[in-house]
Parts: C-alpha cells; sequence; structure tokens
C-alpha cells in the first residue's frame, strides 16, 4: 500500500482488509484463549449494529469502562464500526471526574462490563453490559462506519493546567499513520504483539492498531496490576516479539529481567527520558534486538520521532527523526527556525496532528496554530526544548512549563495543586515532580500550608484526593509548612522549596506496630520505599503515597529479600504489612507442602485434572 493509499483510509478500512486477507489467522489471544480475525470481525459488527441502533453514527462518542479483555477489543472495533469515537474512562477515576469527561465529550452511551459494572456512577445516559444479553440480530451486507480519514478515531484525556482534564481528538488519519508506513519498526503480520498499556494512555494505539492493522497477533495481558517477574515470565510464555512500555518500567525489565528480552525483536520505549545505561546494557546484552526510543505527545498521535538505538549511547538518548508523514520544526519565540545545532521550541505539522481539544477552541486556537511553512497545514505547539544534533538527530533538553511526566503520565502539577487549593483546610498549595526523593525515579510531592491546626492534616487531604483526582496523580509525599519562601517579585521560589527527608508517618489508621520478625522486616522496606520514618502493620501502601510502579519495586523487593513470589493481584488487595505478611506465611506454608510428597496426597488413582483446556476461538 503507497502513502497516497493509506491516507486516504480509515482504521476500518485497514481492519477489513486483514479480515479479508486472512480471516482464520489469530487476531487476538486472552488468557489461553484464540481469537480470529473474522471471529473479531463478526462480534464487532453485531455490536456496531446494536451502537446504531442506539443512535451511535460519525463521530458520536462513546465511553468505554472495561479492564484489559476480549470485550475490550471488541468494543473498540465495534464503536469504530459503527462510526463512532471511543473514550476510555479508567476504573479508579474518581465519581465527579468520570462524569466530566463523558459530558464534556458528549458521550451518551457507555460500554462496561461485569468486572466493573458496579463502580459506574450515576451518568445521563445508556450503560451497555457486554457481558449481558444486549446483540442485535446479524443484518446482511456490511455495516458502512460514514467515516473519513479526518474523521476522530478516540478522545484521550490528558492532565490539565486549570484543574480539569483535557481531551486530544485524535483522527483516523494520525492512527494510520502511526502503523501503516513503519519506518521506525517493522509492522508485519509475523509479529506477536503485547497488550499492556492503559487504553488512557495513547501508545495503546500503538500496540493494538499496530498489530490488527497489519495482520499480527496481539496477545492481552490479564487485566489488573502486575508485578515485574510475571511480566517477564509472560514474555518469555507468550513468545512476544514486539513490546512498548513505560521508561520506568523498560529499566526495571532491563535491571532484573535481562534474559526474559532474549525472544524480542522490538523493543519500544518512551514516557519519559531513557536513560543511556539501560539502552547500553540492552544493546550489548542484544545487538540484534530493535531497539526504538519513541518520543511524542497525545497530541500528535503517540510517536512523533523515533531513535533507533544502533550503537553506544552518550550523555543522553535522542528523540530521533520524524516519522513518515511529519514534519518537525525547531524555531525561536518568533516562529522563525533557529540556527542548526541551537536550541529551539520544537512544533510538529503532519497527519499525526489531532483535531485539538475537546470543547476548549480558546486552548485548541492557542496550541494548534497555522503552519507557516505549509499552506492550508496547521502545526502543533509542543512546548519542548531540543536541538538537532551533528548526525541529523533531535536531542530533548526540557519543557518550558509546568508540564511532567512521572511513571509514563503526563501530570500538570497545576492540576494537582488546584484539588488541593480548593480543599477548606488549606491556604496555598504547591506540586512539584522531584527526582532527587525516591532513587531512581521521579514522584510528585505538594507542599501545603494550612488554614488551621497541622495535626492530622495530611491524612485529611489524602482521603479527599481520592474523590477528585485518579491515584497516579495523588503524590507521593506532602509536605506540611508554615509559609512558602518567597523571590524578591513576591512569587512562591519553587526553588528554594526544601528536599523532604524520611518524613513522618501519615497513615489515616491509628499506627501499629509490627509483631513478628516478618511483619517487622516489611515495616523497613516499606518505609524505605516510600521515603517514611515509619510504617505501621494496617497503613495502606496506596494511602501512604504508594503507586503502581513503587509497588512493583515493593514486591521486587520481598522477592529479593525473602525469596518469596508474591502475585500482584494478591499483595494490590491487600497492601499493608499485616496482609503481605499473611501472605508471605501462606505461600511459605505451601511451598513446604509441595516439597513433601506424601502430604495431603489421594489415593491412588483417584485424582483427576482438573485443569481447564485452553480452546481456540476461531469462530
Amino acid at each position: 500500500m503507497t502513502i497516497d493509499d493509506w491516507r486516504n483510509a480509515t482504521i476500518t478500512d485497514l481492519f477489513d482488509e486483514q479480515v479479508r486477507l486472512r480471516p482464520e489467522a489469530t487476531a487476538l489471544r486472552f488468557e489461553g484463549v484464540d481469537m480470529s480475525y473474522a471471529e473479531l470481525d463478526r462480534r464487532a459488527d453485531l455490536l456496531a449494529r446494536h451502537l446504531r441502533g442506539l443512535g451511535v453514527g460519525t463521530e458520536s462518542v462513546v465511553g468505554l469502562f472495561v479492564e484489559r479483555s476480549f470485550e475490550m477489543l471488541v468494543a473498540l472495533v465495534g464503536i469504530l464500526k459503527a462510526g463512532g469515537v471511543y473514550l476510555p474512562v479508567h476504573q479508579n477515576e474518581p465519581p465527579e471526574r468520570f462524569r466530566y469527561m463523558l459530558e464534556q465529550a458528549q458521550a451518551r452511551v457507555l460500554l462496561t462490563h461485569d468486572r466493573l459494572s458496579d463502580r459506574v456512577p450515576e451518568i445521563d445516559g445508556t450503560v451497555v453490559n457486554l457481558d449481558r444479553e444486549w446483540e442485535t440480530a446479524p443484518a446482511p451486507g456490511p455495516i458502512e462506519p460514514g467515516t473519513g480519514p479526518d474523521n476522530l478515531a478516540y478522545i484521550c484525556y490528558t492532565s490539565g493546567s486549570t484543574g480539569m482534564p483535557k481531551g486530544v481528538g485524535v483522527r483516523h488519519s494520525g492512527v494510520v499513520r502511526l502503523v501503516q508506513d513503519g519506518d521506525y519498526a517493522s509492522l508485519t503480520a509475523d509479529e506477536t504483539f503485547l497488550q499492556f498499556c492503559s487504553l488512557r494512555f495513547d501508545p495503546s494505539a500503538f500496540e493494538i492498531w499496530g498489530s490488527l492493522l497489519n495482520g499480527a497477533k496481539l496477545v492481552i495481558y490479564p487485566p489488573g496490576t502486575v508485578a515485574m517477574h510475571e511480566l517477564a515470565a509472560f514474555l518469555e510464555k507468550e513468545r512476544i516479539t514486539t513490546l512498548w512500555l513505560t521508561t520506568g518500567l523498560f529499566h526495571r525489565l532491563v535491571d532484573d529481567h535481562l534474559d526474559s528480552m532474549a525472544g524480542l525483536r522490538q523493543m519500544l520505549g518512551g514516557g519519559e527520558p531513557l536513560s543511556p545505561l539501560h539502552m547500553n546494557t540492552l544493546h550489548r546484552a542484544y545487538p540484534e534486538l530493535l531497539i526504538v526510543n519513541g518520543y511524542g505527545p497525545t497530541e500528535d498521535t503517540c510517536f512523533t520521532s523515533c531513535h533507533v538505538i544502533d550503537a553506544e549511547i552518550g550523555d543522553s538518548v535522542p528523540i530521533g527523526r520524524a516519522v513518515t508523514d511529519t514534519r518537525l520544526y525547531v524555531l525561536d519565540e518568533n516562529l522563525d527556525p533557529v540556527p542548526e545545532g541551537e536550541w529551539g521550541l520544537l512544533y510538529t505539522s503532519g497527519s499525526g496532528v489531532a483535531r485539538g481539544y475537546v470543547g476548549r477552541p480558546a486552548l485548541t486556537a492557542e496550541r494548534f496554530i497555522p503552519d507557516p511553512f505549509v499552506s492550508g497545514e496547521r502545526m502543533y505547539s509542543i512546548g519542548d526544548m531540543v536541538r538537532l544534533n551533528a548526525e541529523g538527530a533531535l536531542e530533548f533538553r526540557g519543557r518550558i512549563d509546568d508540564q511532567v511526566k512521572v511513571d509514563g503520565y503526563r501530570i500538570e502539577p497545576g492540576e494537582v495543586a488546584a484539588a488541593l487549593s480548593g480543599m477548606p483546610d488549606l491556604k496555598e498549595a504547591v506540586v512539584l515532580a522531584r527526582d532527587d526523593v525516591a532513587p531512581g525515579r521521579k514522584v510528585l510531592v505538594a507542599y501545603v500550608v494550612p488554614s488551621g491546626p497541622a495535626e492530622g492534616l495530611v491524612p485529611r487531604l489524602r482521603l479527599a484526593l481520592h474523590h477528585k483526582l485518579p491515584r497516579y496523580m495523588h503524590p507521593s509525599v506532602i509536605v506540611v509548612m508554615d509559609e512558602f519562601p518567597l523571590t524578591l517579585g513576591s512569587k512562591t521560589d519553587r526553588r528554594a522549596l526544601p528536599v523532604p527527608a524520611h518524613l513522618p508517618r501519615t497513615a489515616i489508621t491509628p499506627y501499629a506496630a509490627p509483631r513478628t520478625p516478618t511483619e517487622e522486616l516489611l515495616a523497613d522496606l516499606m518505609a524505605d520505599e516510600l521515603a517514611l520514618q515509619e510504617v505501621g502493620i494496617d497503613d495502606e501502601f496506596f494511602e501512604i503515597g504508594g503507586n503502581s510502579l513503587s509497588g512493583m519495586d515493593l514486591l521486587a523487593r520481598i522477592r529479593s529479600v525473602l525469596h518469596v513470589d508474591l502475585p500482584a493481584t494478591e499483595f494490590f488487595e491487600d497492601a499493608t504489612v499485616a496482609g503481605l505478611a499473611e501472605l508471605i506465611e501462606c505461600h511459605v506454608s505451601g511451598r513446604e507442602a509441595l516439597a513433601d510428597p506424601g502430604a495431603g496426597q489421594s489415593p491412588a488413582g483417584s485424582r483427576q485434572s482438573t485443569a481447564a483446556q485452553p480452546k481456540a476461538y476461531l469462530g
């Protein structure tokens, strides 16, 4: 297919072509079960017809509140087949924010399934449970989406500096350009992709459509949180060949599970600057592995530029060259090109540029401006400082605004500060991302000035944040101050805000001391991970500053120190010292029972295998 061909194509056009070419090939694999392209197409068609019956047509927005599953992929294809636009909503979204996104995007239909149906708040719209009876009778002939390349495919909400998230409207053309030419990676039917990234994070478009629009196999990681050793084992078991990970996960996989990457053919990372040390370690271990640093904002459909690692990296990892059908400009404040080799602001233009921010015309006009170099085109102001090096690749220095990436998520600290500032206990709040608090990672630190007594303030703030922001936006550390330092201009001097040391315990629950050596060790490990002076046995890890990545680190440390593999799903169900100690005791007891072949054995010949045999879901 030529560039002119795919410039006129939509996601559904290219998916239909793969169904025609390889109907019986495996499109999806989930929990040991396969689904063919023909079966995925059949189920998506049924859903599309049902959505049409609910009034969904061209560019109707449909909310999607699901976990990783077959239903999630059927819903994505079905929404697009109906002509609609999918809007992912994460399972930890607070109700107010949940409703705001649906209302602002004018979504009148929400798809969910049994696992999450009880978490759907009251909304103004129709809720469809994909696990219940909803199927529309088959009808003759294909369903026509009525969409073209410039129509929206999905809306991805990112953090906003005003205190509410902003929705980026991404076009079909952006996704098609991302996955069709493959000038940065091999996107063919021979690959096995991993679907691991959350739908609210736009590299999921690379995983899903990079696979399904090229006839490849997409293996869906089980829902829920993950431990690194489980992810490593999964890569080997499912023979994944193409993998995308956020920077934090990428680094952890290289550090602790380098051997699990032996079967990969392509490893892509990004979201935050990648470490030259980790890139060089991986390149030396697997010189034939294609290693790619993928750079780009949601507003330019995942990748704006890519850099292939084919030699030792020096002080920093370049962000590379423009991907297909993308123009990059390094400009000064007057929108004039800077001299080659000098730092300037990065702008991007081409078919990947999003339509703009949903329902935010003023902000769209500010950030999506006319391209002065190509008549009739627009360009997007990314807000990053870059320069062109001697090899013709772009180098990244940082942002000019306050937007940051923490654990791969794009966050406006102003939104977090706005959520805190609206609380009656506070006079002021400032939020920073710091890399000098926890070793090897960036964390959000909130500095607050109370309006009254400070006693019990931090636990109250953490509890209130749960009703306002998703967990990944919660500060890892909250520092209470009498007043903020000021600059000569009487503004808050952010550079003078103190680096948090080990902080006092901030949990809501009464302190309970460790009772056993295992609990004492676990309390120390948890306190070290979260930079706290002490942790009680009933303190919940995620209520006192933990997040999914620090949870993975804690599980890895428990594995190293106590030689116990705790499943991530069990850890996240009861992430307290007491709960972890009980889990460890159960696993150790089970291991000892397995070591005694006579323990609990049934009479000879009386045991029957109850393991479910995976079935081929080929339609």
